[in-house]
């Protein structure tokens, strides 16, 4: 069977993993990135996370879903990417000018069964330049991932 093994943390995100070691959970206070108003003067702000999930087992193969969720808010002149990207499989959610809502945004990763998971997360941001009300706002709440297929 396939778990996670040690995963080294900082301060900067909580963590918390299931007792079969096959169900993570990432928490963050401060995975955001904010383009506008007087907050932030850049055109085009970005903000990265990555972590590696070190992977125990001696299956064949590795198939592993994370599920990222914030929320979104951009006004007109604004838009945001989200990208999420494990071991080169990656997936990216455009955001429009006038987003303002929830995200879920899933990969599914699936590999001959690697020594790790590799996942980065990127927040990028743009607004016109020529428009003052530009403003956006882009916010991970949190990270779930799993080790498929779920015990039955």
């Amino acid at each position: 069977m396939l778990t996670f093994g040690q995963i080294l943390t900082d301060e900067s995100f909580g963590f918390s993993v299931s007792d079969d070691k096959r169900a993570v959970t990432l928490t963050f206070s401060d995975f955001h990135v904010h383009v506008g108003g007087s907050k932030s003067p850049e055109p085009m702000p970005t903000r990265m996370f990555s972590l590696a999930l070190p992977l125990e087992g001696n299956e064949e193969r590795a198939e592993i879903e994370f599920i990222v969720q914030g929320f979104i808010f951009a006004l007109e002149g604004a838009t945001a990417t989200l990208v999420c990207s494990v071991n080169g499989q990656t997936t990216v959610a455009d955001f429009p000018e006038g987003a303002d809502e929830s995200v879920v945004q899933k990969l599914k990763f699936a590999a001959a069964t690697p020594s790790e998971a590799r996942l980065h997360v990127v927040l990028l941001l743009g607004r016109d330049s020529k428009n003052a009300n530009a403003e956006a706002h882009l916010h991970v709440n949190s990270i779930d991932i799993e080790i498929l297929p779920r015990p039955e």
